[in-house]
Protein backbone atom coordinates (compact mmCIF):
# COMPACT_ATOMS: atom_id res chain seq x y z
CA UNK A 1 0.00 0.00 0.00
CA UNK A 2 1.55 3.54 -1.05
CA UNK A 3 2.16 5.90 2.00
CA UNK A 4 0.42 8.96 1.93
CA UNK A 5 2.20 12.41 1.94
CA UNK A 6 1.68 12.47 5.80
CA UNK A 7 2.88 9.51 6.51
CA UNK A 8 6.43 9.19 7.61
CA UNK A 9 8.30 6.52 5.61
CA UNK A 10 10.14 4.60 7.89
CA UNK A 11 11.25 1.78 5.29
CA UNK A 12 14.15 4.03 3.61
CA UNK A 13 17.34 5.44 5.01
CA UNK A 14 18.72 5.74 1.59
CA UNK A 15 21.46 8.96 1.67
CA UNK A 16 21.52 8.05 5.34
CA UNK A 17 24.89 7.71 6.92
CA UNK A 18 25.27 5.36 10.62
CA UNK A 19 28.05 4.65 12.52
CA UNK A 20 27.97 1.31 14.37
CA UNK A 21 30.10 0.07 17.14
CA UNK A 22 30.78 -3.21 18.10
CA UNK A 23 28.92 -4.37 14.47
CA UNK A 24 30.53 -7.76 14.06
CA UNK A 25 29.13 -9.37 16.49
CA UNK A 26 25.73 -10.03 18.13
CA UNK A 27 23.50 -6.88 18.92
CA UNK A 28 26.23 -4.97 16.45
CA UNK A 29 26.43 -7.56 13.66
CA UNK A 30 22.72 -7.70 13.43
CA UNK A 31 21.89 -3.82 13.55
CA UNK A 32 24.85 -3.53 10.82
CA UNK A 33 22.24 -5.66 8.55
CA UNK A 34 19.13 -4.14 9.40
CA UNK A 35 20.72 -0.75 8.57
CA UNK A 36 21.87 -1.40 5.00
CA UNK A 37 18.64 -3.79 4.18
CA UNK A 38 16.77 -0.09 4.67
CA UNK A 39 19.36 1.59 2.45
CA UNK A 40 21.97 3.23 4.88
CA UNK A 41 25.20 3.80 4.39
CA UNK A 42 26.74 1.49 7.53
CA UNK A 43 30.17 2.05 8.73
CA UNK A 44 31.33 -0.75 10.96
CA UNK A 45 33.70 -0.48 13.95
CA UNK A 46 35.30 -2.51 16.34
CA UNK A 47 38.79 -4.12 17.23
CA UNK A 48 38.85 -7.61 15.01
CA UNK A 49 39.19 -6.76 11.34
CA UNK A 50 38.92 -10.06 9.90
CA UNK A 51 35.09 -9.85 11.57
CA UNK A 52 34.71 -6.59 10.05
CA UNK A 53 35.76 -6.79 6.54
CA UNK A 54 33.88 -10.09 6.32
CA UNK A 55 30.51 -8.34 7.37
CA UNK A 56 31.30 -5.74 5.04
CA UNK A 57 31.90 -8.31 2.33
CA UNK A 58 28.40 -9.96 3.40
CA UNK A 59 26.45 -6.98 3.32
CA UNK A 60 27.61 -5.47 -0.31
CA UNK A 61 27.28 -9.29 -1.76
CA UNK A 62 23.36 -8.36 -1.06
CA UNK A 63 23.67 -4.73 -2.74
CA UNK A 64 24.30 -2.70 0.79
CA UNK A 65 26.23 -0.43 1.46
CA UNK A 66 29.06 -1.13 4.14
CA UNK A 67 32.45 -0.76 5.30
CA UNK A 68 34.38 -1.43 7.76
CA UNK A 69 36.80 1.13 10.14
CA UNK A 70 39.12 -1.12 12.66
CA UNK A 71 38.41 1.35 15.88
CA UNK A 72 38.94 1.01 19.79
CA UNK A 73 36.62 2.99 21.81
CA UNK A 74 38.60 3.18 24.67
CA UNK A 75 41.28 5.19 22.56
CA UNK A 76 39.89 9.11 22.03
CA UNK A 77 41.71 9.68 19.21
CA UNK A 78 40.32 6.79 17.66
CA UNK A 79 36.76 7.73 18.21
CA UNK A 80 37.93 10.81 16.77
CA UNK A 81 39.45 9.61 14.02
CA UNK A 82 36.13 7.03 12.90
CA UNK A 83 33.81 10.19 13.19
CA UNK A 84 35.92 11.96 10.84
CA UNK A 85 36.88 9.42 7.92
CA UNK A 86 32.33 9.46 8.21
CA UNK A 87 32.67 12.90 6.86
CA UNK A 88 35.24 12.82 4.84
CA UNK A 89 33.83 9.85 3.25
CA UNK A 90 30.05 11.09 3.20
CA UNK A 91 30.48 14.51 4.07
CA UNK A 92 27.59 13.93 6.99
CA UNK A 93 26.39 11.38 9.75
CA UNK A 94 22.96 11.27 10.52
CA UNK A 95 22.68 7.82 13.11
CA UNK A 96 24.95 6.60 16.14
CA UNK A 97 24.21 3.08 17.38
CA UNK A 98 27.09 2.93 20.66
CA UNK A 99 26.81 -0.67 20.88
CA UNK A 100 30.68 -1.58 21.71
CA UNK A 101 31.49 -2.56 25.73
CA UNK A 102 32.45 -5.92 27.50
CA UNK A 103 31.50 -7.77 30.47
CA UNK A 104 33.76 -9.70 31.82
CA UNK A 105 33.94 -11.43 36.04
CA UNK A 106 34.63 -8.72 38.50
CA UNK A 107 35.28 -9.21 42.01
CA UNK A 108 33.18 -8.13 44.62
CA UNK A 109 33.85 -4.06 46.07
CA UNK A 110 35.67 -5.11 48.76
CA UNK A 111 37.67 -7.11 46.36
CA UNK A 112 38.05 -4.90 43.30
CA UNK A 113 40.83 -3.60 41.74
CA UNK A 114 41.37 -0.54 40.06
CA UNK A 115 42.44 -1.82 36.81
CA UNK A 116 39.49 -3.88 36.49
CA UNK A 117 37.17 -0.88 37.43
CA UNK A 118 38.81 1.41 34.61
CA UNK A 119 39.31 -1.51 31.80
CA UNK A 120 35.57 -2.15 32.60
CA UNK A 121 34.63 1.84 32.74
CA UNK A 122 36.68 2.78 29.66
CA UNK A 123 34.52 -0.23 27.37
CA UNK A 124 30.92 0.58 28.41
CA UNK A 125 30.57 4.06 30.02
CA UNK A 126 33.75 6.39 28.99
CA UNK A 127 33.51 5.18 25.22
CA UNK A 128 30.25 5.88 24.94
CA UNK A 129 30.82 9.49 26.40
CA UNK A 130 33.68 9.65 23.45
CA UNK A 131 31.82 8.55 20.92
CA UNK A 132 28.59 10.83 21.55
CA UNK A 133 31.32 13.76 21.60
CA UNK A 134 32.14 13.48 18.38
CA UNK A 135 29.24 12.20 16.73
CA UNK A 136 27.25 15.29 18.45
CA UNK A 137 30.01 17.76 16.49
CA UNK A 138 29.49 15.75 13.32
CA UNK A 139 25.61 15.52 13.73
CA UNK A 140 25.18 19.35 13.93
CA UNK A 141 27.40 20.02 11.24
CA UNK A 142 25.39 17.23 8.73
CA UNK A 143 21.41 18.82 10.43
CA UNK A 144 22.56 22.51 9.35
CA UNK A 145 23.88 21.51 5.82
CA UNK A 146 20.96 19.33 5.49
CA UNK A 147 17.92 20.42 7.18
CA UNK A 148 18.07 16.94 8.81
CA UNK A 149 17.81 15.09 12.17
CA UNK A 150 20.19 13.38 13.53
CA UNK A 151 19.78 9.85 15.93
CA UNK A 152 21.62 8.37 18.47
CA UNK A 153 21.05 5.02 20.22
CA UNK A 154 23.15 4.40 23.29
CA UNK A 155 23.46 0.46 24.20
CA UNK A 156 22.78 0.53 28.11
CA UNK A 157 21.35 -2.34 29.69
CA UNK A 158 18.50 -3.98 31.87
CA UNK A 159 21.53 -3.93 34.44
CA UNK A 160 21.12 -0.46 33.87
CA UNK A 161 18.02 -0.37 36.07
CA UNK A 162 18.82 -2.09 38.99
CA UNK A 163 21.43 -4.18 41.00
CA UNK A 164 21.63 -7.66 39.97
CA UNK A 165 23.73 -10.91 40.83
CA UNK A 166 25.01 -11.74 37.39
CA UNK A 167 26.68 -8.58 36.71
CA UNK A 168 30.08 -7.34 37.73
CA UNK A 169 30.24 -3.71 39.72
CA UNK A 170 31.68 -1.35 37.39
CA UNK A 171 29.29 -3.22 34.76
CA UNK A 172 26.17 -2.45 36.51
CA UNK A 173 27.39 1.37 37.64
CA UNK A 174 28.55 1.70 34.22
CA UNK A 175 25.06 0.84 32.55
CA UNK A 176 23.81 3.27 35.38
CA UNK A 177 25.79 5.71 33.84
CA UNK A 178 24.86 5.04 30.01
CA UNK A 179 21.42 5.53 30.52
CA UNK A 180 21.82 9.27 32.80
CA UNK A 181 24.11 10.42 30.01
CA UNK A 182 21.54 9.80 27.39
CA UNK A 183 18.98 11.56 29.68
CA UNK A 184 21.40 14.38 29.66
CA UNK A 185 22.60 14.24 25.57
CA UNK A 186 18.91 14.54 25.07
CA UNK A 187 17.56 17.54 27.25
CA UNK A 188 20.57 19.18 26.33
CA UNK A 189 20.11 19.22 22.28
CA UNK A 190 16.49 18.97 22.55
CA UNK A 191 15.85 22.49 20.92
CA UNK A 192 18.25 21.03 18.17
CA UNK A 193 17.51 18.63 15.32
CA UNK A 194 19.09 15.40 17.35
CA UNK A 195 17.51 13.15 19.47
CA UNK A 196 18.82 10.70 21.73
CA UNK A 197 17.89 7.41 23.55
CA UNK A 198 19.04 4.41 24.58
CA UNK A 199 17.90 0.93 24.34
CA UNK A 200 18.70 -1.85 27.46
CA UNK A 201 18.64 -5.62 26.41
CA UNK A 202 17.49 -8.53 28.53
CA UNK A 203 19.22 -11.55 28.29
CA UNK A 204 20.03 -11.75 24.92
CA UNK A 205 20.12 -15.30 22.49
CA UNK A 206 24.25 -14.81 21.76
CA UNK A 207 27.15 -17.04 21.44
CA UNK A 208 27.69 -16.48 24.80
CA UNK A 209 24.41 -17.60 26.17
CA UNK A 210 23.41 -20.54 24.01
CA UNK A 211 24.23 -22.87 26.25
CA UNK A 212 21.25 -22.19 27.69
CA UNK A 213 19.31 -23.80 25.03
CA UNK A 214 20.96 -26.88 25.56
CA UNK A 215 18.80 -30.09 27.49
CA UNK A 216 15.28 -31.44 28.30
CA UNK A 217 12.45 -29.10 27.15
CA UNK A 218 10.94 -28.32 30.01
CA UNK A 219 14.29 -27.84 31.93
CA UNK A 220 15.22 -24.90 29.41
CA UNK A 221 12.23 -23.05 29.92
CA UNK A 222 12.30 -23.44 33.67
CA UNK A 223 15.80 -22.10 33.47
CA UNK A 224 14.69 -19.21 31.03
CA UNK A 225 11.52 -18.16 33.41
CA UNK A 226 14.47 -17.28 35.64
CA UNK A 227 16.03 -14.48 32.84
CA UNK A 228 12.12 -13.10 31.89
CA UNK A 229 8.60 -13.59 32.38
CA UNK A 230 8.46 -15.30 28.40
CA UNK A 231 10.97 -18.05 29.13
CA UNK A 232 13.04 -16.73 26.14
CA UNK A 233 16.51 -15.03 25.04
CA UNK A 234 15.82 -11.96 23.53
CA UNK A 235 16.93 -12.15 19.43
CA UNK A 236 19.78 -10.00 18.42
CA UNK A 237 17.37 -8.79 15.67
CA UNK A 238 14.58 -8.18 18.02
CA UNK A 239 17.10 -5.27 19.53
CA UNK A 240 18.41 -4.68 16.18
CA UNK A 241 14.76 -3.47 14.72
CA UNK A 242 14.17 -1.54 17.78
CA UNK A 243 17.42 0.56 17.03
CA UNK A 244 16.13 1.06 13.44
CA UNK A 245 12.78 2.13 14.64
CA UNK A 246 14.28 5.27 17.29
CA UNK A 247 16.50 6.27 14.20
CA UNK A 248 13.06 6.91 11.89
CA UNK A 249 10.77 9.61 11.67
CA UNK A 250 7.78 7.63 13.37
CA UNK A 251 10.00 7.89 16.33
CA UNK A 252 10.77 11.58 16.34
CA UNK A 253 9.11 12.86 19.64
CA UNK A 254 10.93 9.50 21.66
CA UNK A 255 13.72 11.63 23.16
CA UNK A 256 16.09 11.17 26.29
CA UNK A 257 14.29 7.71 26.82
CA UNK A 258 15.29 4.11 27.74
CA UNK A 259 13.62 1.20 26.14
CA UNK A 260 13.92 -2.02 28.18
CA UNK A 261 14.09 -5.25 25.50
CA UNK A 262 13.42 -7.77 28.63
CA UNK A 263 10.12 -9.68 27.84
CA UNK A 264 8.44 -8.19 30.71
CA UNK A 265 11.91 -8.58 33.27
CA UNK A 266 11.47 -5.55 34.53
CA UNK A 267 7.97 -5.26 35.52
CA UNK A 268 8.05 -8.51 37.46
CA UNK A 269 9.41 -8.83 40.76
Amino acid sequence: MAKTPSEPDVDDFSNKVIIITGATSGIGRAAANAFAAKGASVIAASRTPEAGAQLAAEIQSRGGNAEYVQTDVTIDLQVQSLVAHAMKRYGRLDFAFNNAGIFISEPQLHEHDEQTWDNVMDANLKSIYACMKYQIRAMLETTSQHGSHAVIVNNASIIGHRGSHASGLAYTVAKHGVIGLTRQAAITYADRPLTVNAVSPGPTLTAATKPNLNGPADEVKARLSQLNPTSELIPVEHIAETVVFLCSPAARMINGHDIPLDGGQLAKL
